[in-house]
């Protein structure tokens, strides 16, 4: 059953994270994800909204997801982001 994870994000530094867009890509592939959406910025429709962007992507599984997030290689790539950017994540499954 596919999995979105939804992914938002403050960035402090978009030279800096644009290294790190440009490392993760090949990782989110590598483990069955892909890029379905993005809103930079989001249309925001109700609510306060402290993020800069939001990113939707795709996986397999929830399992696919996690198991991307927890790789040794996403650990190095991460760090690619800390100290400039702030993130927070979700994983959804797909309803049957």
């Amino acid at each position: 059953m596919s999995a979105y994870m939804v992914v938002f994000a403050r960035v402090d530094d978009a030279e800096q994270f644009g290294k790190y867009v440009e490392a993760v890509q090949p990782l989110i592939a590598a483990h069955g994800g892909k890029l379905i959406g993005r809103g930079v910025p989001p249309v925001v429709l109700e609510g306060n909204w402290p993020w800069h962007t939001v990113g939707v992507l795709e996986f397999p599984s929830v399992e696919a997801a996690e198991t991307f997030w927890h790789s040794p290689e996403y650990t190095e790539v991460k760090k690619l982001r800390e100290g400039n950017s702030e993130f927070q994540v979700v994983v959804a499954s797909a309803n049957s």
